[in-house]
Protein backbone atom coordinates (compact mmCIF):
# COMPACT_ATOMS: atom_id res chain seq x y z
CA UNK A 1 0.00 0.00 0.00
CA UNK A 2 1.30 3.14 -0.65
CA UNK A 3 2.51 6.05 2.10
CA UNK A 4 0.13 8.84 0.85
CA UNK A 5 -2.88 7.13 1.90
CA UNK A 6 -1.42 6.10 5.55
CA UNK A 7 -2.19 9.24 6.37
CA UNK A 8 -4.90 11.03 8.04
CA UNK A 9 -6.44 14.38 9.13
CA UNK A 10 -7.78 15.57 12.47
CA UNK A 11 -11.62 15.09 12.44
CA UNK A 12 -13.76 18.18 13.54
CA UNK A 13 -14.45 16.42 17.12
CA UNK A 14 -10.69 16.28 17.63
CA UNK A 15 -10.16 20.04 16.33
CA UNK A 16 -13.30 21.15 18.55
CA UNK A 17 -12.09 19.00 22.06
CA UNK A 18 -8.20 20.44 21.56
CA UNK A 19 -9.63 24.26 21.51
CA UNK A 20 -11.65 23.23 24.43
CA UNK A 21 -8.45 21.95 26.25
CA UNK A 22 -6.39 25.33 25.00
CA UNK A 23 -9.23 27.43 26.20
CA UNK A 24 -9.77 25.86 29.41
CA UNK A 25 -5.76 26.36 29.97
CA UNK A 26 -5.72 29.49 28.56
CA UNK A 27 -8.40 30.66 30.96
CA UNK A 28 -6.93 29.47 33.85
CA UNK A 29 -3.72 30.94 32.87
CA UNK A 30 -4.90 34.38 32.31
CA UNK A 31 -7.05 34.08 35.75
CA UNK A 32 -3.73 33.35 37.46
CA UNK A 33 -1.79 36.18 35.51
CA UNK A 34 -4.32 38.46 36.71
CA UNK A 35 -4.94 37.85 40.55
CA UNK A 36 -0.81 37.81 40.26
CA UNK A 37 -0.95 41.16 38.77
CA UNK A 38 -3.73 42.70 41.27
CA UNK A 39 -1.60 41.30 44.03
CA UNK A 40 1.66 43.05 42.40
CA UNK A 41 -0.09 45.83 42.42
CA UNK A 42 -2.22 45.97 46.00
CA UNK A 43 1.43 44.76 48.23
CA UNK A 44 3.02 47.66 45.64
CA UNK A 45 0.03 49.96 46.92
CA UNK A 46 0.59 49.24 50.45
CA UNK A 47 4.02 48.96 51.04
CA UNK A 48 4.39 52.36 49.36
CA UNK A 49 1.43 53.18 52.15
CA UNK A 50 3.53 51.73 55.05
CA UNK A 51 6.92 53.52 54.04
CA UNK A 52 4.51 57.28 53.34
CA UNK A 53 3.01 56.77 57.46
CA UNK A 54 6.81 55.65 58.68
CA UNK A 55 7.87 59.06 56.78
CA UNK A 56 5.32 61.42 57.79
CA UNK A 57 5.61 60.16 61.69
CA UNK A 58 9.29 60.46 61.57
CA UNK A 59 9.61 64.24 60.37
CA UNK A 60 6.04 65.40 62.46
CA UNK A 61 7.65 63.18 65.92
CA UNK A 62 11.23 64.63 65.17
CA UNK A 63 9.90 68.32 65.07
CA UNK A 64 7.38 68.07 68.09
CA UNK A 65 9.77 66.90 70.44
CA UNK A 66 11.86 69.80 69.97
CA UNK A 67 8.84 71.90 71.04
CA UNK A 68 9.47 73.91 73.84
CA UNK A 69 13.65 74.15 73.58
CA UNK A 70 14.99 76.78 75.20
CA UNK A 71 18.66 75.96 75.71
CA UNK A 72 19.13 74.54 79.42
CA UNK A 73 15.76 75.22 80.03
CA UNK A 74 12.16 74.35 78.18
CA UNK A 75 9.55 77.29 78.43
CA UNK A 76 7.61 75.41 80.19
CA UNK A 77 10.40 75.72 82.98
CA UNK A 78 10.83 79.19 82.13
CA UNK A 79 7.18 80.18 82.68
CA UNK A 80 6.55 78.14 85.86
CA UNK A 81 9.47 80.02 87.45
CA UNK A 82 7.66 83.11 86.71
CA UNK A 83 4.39 82.20 88.87
CA UNK A 84 2.76 81.33 85.07
CA UNK A 85 2.72 85.16 84.78
CA UNK A 86 2.21 86.61 81.14
CA UNK A 87 3.60 90.16 82.48
CA UNK A 88 7.08 88.23 83.02
CA UNK A 89 7.85 87.19 80.24
CA UNK A 90 9.76 83.95 79.42
CA UNK A 91 11.76 85.65 76.17
CA UNK A 92 13.08 89.02 74.90
CA UNK A 93 11.80 89.51 71.26
CA UNK A 94 13.29 91.80 69.09
CA UNK A 95 10.12 91.48 66.85
CA UNK A 96 8.54 93.75 69.10
CA UNK A 97 8.87 97.26 69.25
CA UNK A 98 9.89 98.94 72.94
CA UNK A 99 6.49 100.33 73.47
CA UNK A 100 5.04 96.85 72.83
CA UNK A 101 7.85 95.24 74.44
CA UNK A 102 7.39 96.79 78.10
CA UNK A 103 3.43 96.48 77.20
CA UNK A 104 3.74 92.70 77.33
CA UNK A 105 1.90 92.69 73.91
CA UNK A 106 4.06 89.74 72.10
CA UNK A 107 1.05 89.37 70.02
CA UNK A 108 2.22 92.18 68.07
CA UNK A 109 5.15 90.13 66.44
CA UNK A 110 4.68 88.53 63.21
CA UNK A 111 2.66 85.15 63.25
CA UNK A 112 5.55 83.24 62.39
CA UNK A 113 7.88 85.03 65.36
CA UNK A 114 5.58 84.40 68.37
CA UNK A 115 7.91 82.23 69.86
CA UNK A 116 6.37 82.51 73.50
CA UNK A 117 4.12 80.23 71.34
CA UNK A 118 6.26 77.03 70.72
CA UNK A 119 3.29 75.11 69.58
CA UNK A 120 -0.02 75.94 68.31
CA UNK A 121 -3.13 74.26 66.38
CA UNK A 122 -5.92 75.10 64.15
CA UNK A 123 -8.62 72.06 63.74
CA UNK A 124 -10.44 71.31 61.28
CA UNK A 125 -14.16 71.73 61.62
CA UNK A 126 -15.99 68.42 61.63
CA UNK A 127 -13.03 66.01 62.62
CA UNK A 128 -13.25 66.01 66.30
CA UNK A 129 -13.78 62.20 67.80
CA UNK A 130 -17.07 61.23 66.74
CA UNK A 131 -16.93 63.03 63.58
CA UNK A 132 -16.69 62.58 59.97
CA UNK A 133 -14.48 63.80 56.74
CA UNK A 134 -14.89 62.90 53.21
CA UNK A 135 -11.33 62.67 51.99
CA UNK A 136 -12.27 62.38 48.85
CA UNK A 137 -13.74 65.62 48.87
CA UNK A 138 -13.36 67.66 52.03
CA UNK A 139 -14.76 70.77 52.93
CA UNK A 140 -15.29 73.19 55.63
CA UNK A 141 -12.71 75.16 57.56
CA UNK A 142 -10.75 75.48 61.13
CA UNK A 143 -11.15 76.60 64.78
CA UNK A 144 -9.79 78.66 65.49
CA UNK A 145 -9.55 80.57 62.17
CA UNK A 146 -6.13 80.32 60.26
CA UNK A 147 -3.85 83.08 61.06
CA UNK A 148 -4.33 85.18 58.03
CA UNK A 149 -0.27 84.89 57.54
CA UNK A 150 -0.64 81.78 56.49
CA UNK A 151 -2.78 82.58 53.70
CA UNK A 152 0.40 82.70 51.48
CA UNK A 153 0.95 78.96 51.87
CA UNK A 154 1.30 77.48 48.64
CA UNK A 155 -0.18 75.17 47.95
CA UNK A 156 -3.41 75.90 50.17
CA UNK A 157 -4.14 74.01 53.86
CA UNK A 158 -6.56 71.00 52.22
CA UNK A 159 -9.77 71.14 54.09
CA UNK A 160 -10.27 68.66 56.14
CA UNK A 161 -7.18 68.46 57.70
CA UNK A 162 -5.96 69.94 60.70
CA UNK A 163 -2.54 72.69 60.64
CA UNK A 164 0.09 72.41 63.39
CA UNK A 165 2.48 75.41 63.83
CA UNK A 166 5.75 74.93 65.62
CA UNK A 167 8.45 77.26 66.95
CA UNK A 168 11.68 76.07 67.75
CA UNK A 169 14.91 76.56 68.87
CA UNK A 170 16.37 73.85 66.92
CA UNK A 171 19.35 71.25 68.13
CA UNK A 172 21.53 72.91 65.79
CA UNK A 173 23.45 75.44 68.54
CA UNK A 174 26.64 76.99 69.45
CA UNK A 175 28.61 78.46 72.58
CA UNK A 176 29.04 82.26 72.77
CA UNK A 177 32.45 82.81 72.38
CA UNK A 178 32.40 86.38 74.04
CA UNK A 179 30.18 87.17 77.12
CA UNK A 180 27.24 89.63 75.61
CA UNK A 181 28.00 93.28 77.04
CA UNK A 182 25.25 94.93 78.66
CA UNK A 183 23.60 97.81 76.93
CA UNK A 184 24.80 101.66 77.12
CA UNK A 185 21.87 103.69 78.36
CA UNK A 186 19.50 104.19 75.68
CA UNK A 187 20.60 101.63 73.20
CA UNK A 188 17.37 100.80 72.44
CA UNK A 189 17.87 101.07 68.45
CA UNK A 190 21.24 99.79 68.26
CA UNK A 191 23.04 97.56 66.66
CA UNK A 192 24.10 94.76 69.45
CA UNK A 193 27.21 92.33 68.19
CA UNK A 194 27.40 88.62 69.21
CA UNK A 195 29.96 86.18 68.50
CA UNK A 196 29.92 82.71 68.67
CA UNK A 197 32.68 79.74 68.29
CA UNK A 198 33.96 80.28 64.52
CA UNK A 199 34.13 76.47 64.19
CA UNK A 200 31.02 76.92 63.91
CA UNK A 201 30.21 79.85 62.24
CA UNK A 202 28.56 77.68 59.44
CA UNK A 203 25.63 78.03 61.55
CA UNK A 204 24.96 81.32 60.63
CA UNK A 205 23.47 82.85 57.58
CA UNK A 206 22.47 86.40 56.91
CA UNK A 207 19.14 88.13 57.96
CA UNK A 208 18.71 84.59 59.31
CA UNK A 209 16.35 83.81 62.69
CA UNK A 210 18.26 82.88 65.86
CA UNK A 211 17.48 82.87 69.57
CA UNK A 212 20.00 83.20 72.27
CA UNK A 213 19.95 81.60 75.60
CA UNK A 214 21.02 81.03 79.06
CA UNK A 215 19.37 79.31 82.00
CA UNK A 216 18.35 83.10 83.00
CA UNK A 217 17.07 84.33 79.73
CA UNK A 218 16.51 84.11 76.20
CA UNK A 219 16.14 86.35 73.49
CA UNK A 220 14.64 86.08 69.83
CA UNK A 221 15.89 88.28 66.65
CA UNK A 222 17.34 88.41 63.06
CA UNK A 223 20.98 88.47 62.68
CA UNK A 224 23.13 90.64 60.09
CA UNK A 225 26.30 89.19 58.85
CA UNK A 226 27.52 92.09 56.44
CA UNK A 227 31.40 93.04 56.98
CA UNK A 228 31.14 90.77 60.23
CA UNK A 229 33.90 88.22 60.67
CA UNK A 230 33.47 84.49 60.25
CA UNK A 231 31.29 84.06 63.64
CA UNK A 232 30.10 87.23 64.05
CA UNK A 233 26.69 88.85 63.77
CA UNK A 234 24.78 91.86 64.61
CA UNK A 235 21.06 92.09 65.52
CA UNK A 236 19.99 93.21 62.14
CA UNK A 237 18.54 97.13 61.90
CA UNK A 238 16.70 96.13 58.57
CA UNK A 239 15.17 92.89 58.87
CA UNK A 240 12.26 91.94 60.81
CA UNK A 241 13.49 93.05 64.57
CA UNK A 242 11.40 96.12 65.86
CA UNK A 243 13.99 96.94 68.63
CA UNK A 244 17.51 96.06 67.61
CA UNK A 245 19.10 96.45 71.06
CA UNK A 246 18.36 93.55 73.89
CA UNK A 247 16.29 94.68 76.76
CA UNK A 248 16.15 92.36 79.64
CA UNK A 249 14.51 93.03 82.60
CA UNK A 250 17.19 94.69 85.24
CA UNK A 251 19.58 94.93 82.25
CA UNK A 252 22.38 92.87 83.65
CA UNK A 253 23.27 90.93 80.24
CA UNK A 254 26.78 90.39 81.93
CA UNK A 255 24.66 87.33 84.16
CA UNK A 256 22.42 86.59 81.60
CA UNK A 257 24.66 85.45 78.15
CA UNK A 258 28.22 84.23 79.52
CA UNK A 259 30.77 83.32 77.28
CA UNK A 260 31.33 79.34 76.71
CA UNK A 261 27.98 79.03 78.63
CA UNK A 262 25.67 80.72 76.74
CA UNK A 263 24.22 79.35 73.37
CA UNK A 264 22.80 80.84 70.21
CA UNK A 265 20.46 78.48 67.97
CA UNK A 266 18.62 78.91 64.75
CA UNK A 267 15.01 79.15 64.91
CA UNK A 268 12.84 77.48 63.21
CA UNK A 269 8.74 78.79 62.55
CA UNK A 270 6.61 75.38 61.28
CA UNK A 271 3.99 75.04 59.46
CA UNK A 272 2.87 71.07 58.93
CA UNK A 273 -0.20 70.71 57.05
CA UNK A 274 -1.88 68.96 53.77
CA UNK A 275 -1.61 70.14 50.51
CA UNK A 276 -2.33 69.22 46.96
CA UNK A 277 0.97 67.56 46.18
CA UNK A 278 2.79 67.86 42.63
CA UNK A 279 1.39 64.54 41.64
CA UNK A 280 -2.23 65.68 41.68
CA UNK A 281 -2.86 63.86 45.11
CA UNK A 282 -2.59 65.27 49.07
CA UNK A 283 0.50 65.12 50.49
CA UNK A 284 2.02 66.18 53.88
CA UNK A 285 3.65 70.05 53.43
CA UNK A 286 6.07 71.49 55.76
CA UNK A 287 6.79 75.10 55.65
CA UNK A 288 9.44 76.80 56.67
CA UNK A 289 9.64 80.71 57.44
CA UNK A 290 12.71 82.32 55.84
CA UNK A 291 13.58 86.06 54.85
CA UNK A 292 9.77 87.07 55.75
CA UNK A 293 8.11 84.53 53.57
CA UNK A 294 6.92 81.13 53.85
CA UNK A 295 8.68 78.17 51.56
CA UNK A 296 6.51 74.95 51.55
CA UNK A 297 8.34 71.54 50.71
CA UNK A 298 6.08 68.22 49.86
CA UNK A 299 7.29 66.11 52.64
CA UNK A 300 5.14 62.64 51.89
CA UNK A 301 2.96 62.27 48.86
CA UNK A 302 -0.07 60.51 49.16
CA UNK A 303 -1.49 61.72 53.07
CA UNK A 304 -4.74 62.10 53.03
CA UNK A 305 -5.42 63.60 56.40
CA UNK A 306 -3.70 64.97 59.39
CA UNK A 307 -5.39 64.49 62.19
CA UNK A 308 -4.06 66.27 65.95
CA UNK A 309 -4.94 65.63 69.83
CA UNK A 310 -3.36 67.75 72.41
CA UNK A 311 -2.49 66.27 76.00
CA UNK A 312 -2.81 68.64 79.02
CA UNK A 313 -1.35 68.74 82.17
CA UNK A 314 -3.74 71.77 83.72
CA UNK A 315 -2.51 71.55 87.56
CA UNK A 316 -1.63 74.99 89.14
CA UNK A 317 1.69 75.68 88.40
CA UNK A 318 3.40 74.86 91.66
CA UNK A 319 1.46 71.24 91.56
CA UNK A 320 2.40 69.71 87.93
CA UNK A 321 3.08 66.33 87.81
CA UNK A 322 3.74 66.00 84.39
CA UNK A 323 0.92 63.72 84.27
CA UNK A 324 -1.50 64.03 81.07
CA UNK A 325 -4.74 64.44 82.16
CA UNK A 326 -7.04 64.75 78.75
CA UNK A 327 -6.60 65.03 74.96
CA UNK A 328 -8.43 67.32 73.43
CA UNK A 329 -8.73 69.46 69.94
CA UNK A 330 -6.82 72.71 68.54
CA UNK A 331 -10.52 74.65 69.75
CA UNK A 332 -10.80 73.12 72.87
CA UNK A 333 -7.52 74.39 74.14
CA UNK A 334 -8.04 77.60 73.32
CA UNK A 335 -12.06 77.63 74.21
CA UNK A 336 -13.12 80.71 76.18
CA UNK A 337 -9.87 82.21 76.24
CA UNK A 338 -10.02 86.01 76.29
CA UNK A 339 -6.81 87.24 74.90
CA UNK A 340 -3.65 86.30 73.36
CA UNK A 341 -1.90 86.06 76.82
CA UNK A 342 -4.41 83.57 77.97
CA UNK A 343 -4.30 81.54 75.00
CA UNK A 344 -0.65 81.32 75.34
CA UNK A 345 -0.74 80.16 78.80
CA UNK A 346 -3.67 77.47 77.42
CA UNK A 347 -1.35 76.00 75.14
CA UNK A 348 1.42 76.02 77.38
CA UNK A 349 -0.67 73.10 79.07
CA UNK A 350 0.17 70.97 75.93
CA UNK A 351 2.92 68.04 76.84
CA UNK A 352 2.07 66.00 74.69
CA UNK A 353 0.67 65.18 70.97
CA UNK A 354 -1.01 62.33 69.39
CA UNK A 355 -1.23 62.59 66.09
CA UNK A 356 -2.92 60.59 63.35
CA UNK A 357 -2.11 60.44 59.63
CA UNK A 358 -3.97 58.76 56.55
CA UNK A 359 -2.29 57.66 53.34
CA UNK A 360 -3.15 56.83 50.10
CA UNK A 361 -1.84 54.56 47.21
CA UNK A 362 -0.97 56.97 44.27
CA UNK A 363 -2.64 54.68 42.15
CA UNK A 364 -5.64 52.68 41.93
CA UNK A 365 -5.83 49.58 43.60
CA UNK A 366 -5.53 46.40 42.18
CA UNK A 367 -8.05 44.88 44.50
CA UNK A 368 -11.02 46.87 46.30
CA UNK A 369 -10.02 48.22 49.72
CA UNK A 370 -10.87 45.39 52.02
CA UNK A 371 -10.81 47.68 55.13
CA UNK A 372 -13.60 49.95 53.55
CA UNK A 373 -15.55 46.68 52.22
CA UNK A 374 -16.11 45.54 55.62
CA UNK A 375 -16.39 48.64 57.41
CA UNK A 376 -15.20 52.58 57.69
CA UNK A 377 -11.60 53.43 58.34
CA UNK A 378 -11.13 55.84 61.53
CA UNK A 379 -8.12 57.95 62.88
CA UNK A 380 -8.03 59.37 66.29
CA UNK A 381 -11.88 58.53 66.46
CA UNK A 382 -12.57 60.19 63.76
CA UNK A 383 -14.76 57.91 60.45
CA UNK A 384 -13.21 58.82 57.34
CA UNK A 385 -15.07 58.50 54.23
CA UNK A 386 -14.50 58.11 50.88
CA UNK A 387 -16.33 58.54 47.48
CA UNK A 388 -17.89 55.30 45.88
CA UNK A 389 -15.96 52.56 43.57
CA UNK A 390 -12.48 55.28 43.63
CA UNK A 391 -10.46 52.05 44.60
CA UNK A 392 -8.05 54.06 46.21
CA UNK A 393 -6.36 51.70 49.15
CA UNK A 394 -6.16 53.86 52.35
CA UNK A 395 -4.57 53.00 55.66
CA UNK A 396 -4.68 54.93 58.72
CA UNK A 397 -1.71 55.05 61.69
CA UNK A 398 -1.25 56.67 65.03
CA UNK A 399 1.11 57.50 67.27
CA UNK A 400 1.76 59.72 70.42
CA UNK A 401 4.48 62.17 70.80
CA UNK A 402 5.69 63.03 74.40
CA UNK A 403 7.41 67.06 74.22
CA UNK A 404 10.34 65.90 75.82
CA UNK A 405 11.00 69.63 76.63
CA UNK A 406 8.16 69.91 78.27
CA UNK A 407 7.72 67.29 80.74
CA UNK A 408 8.33 67.58 84.48
CA UNK A 409 11.81 68.68 85.30
CA UNK A 410 13.40 69.75 81.60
Amino acid sequence: MSPTLLQRGVSLIELMIAVALASFLLVGLVQIFSASRLAYQTSTQLSRVQEGSRFATEFLQRDLRMAGHMGCLGDRVRRSASANDPATPILDSLFLTPAQYLARNFGAAPFALRFDFPIQGFEAVGTAPGGSVNVSAPGGGWTPALDGALAALAPAPRAGSDVLVLRIFSSDGALLRETLSAPATGAIGLPRTLRIETARSALLVNQGYYGVASCDFAAVFQADLTGQAAGDLVVSTTGGNAATAFTLAGGDEQMAYVANVAQMFRLDPLVYYVGQGASGIPSLFRARFANGAWASEEVVEGVDSLQLLYGRDRLPANRRDGAIEDYVTADQIEAGAANYNERMLRWNDVIAVRLGVVLRGPERAGTPDRAAASGNLFVLGVRIDQNANEAVLRRPYETAVTLRNRVLGN
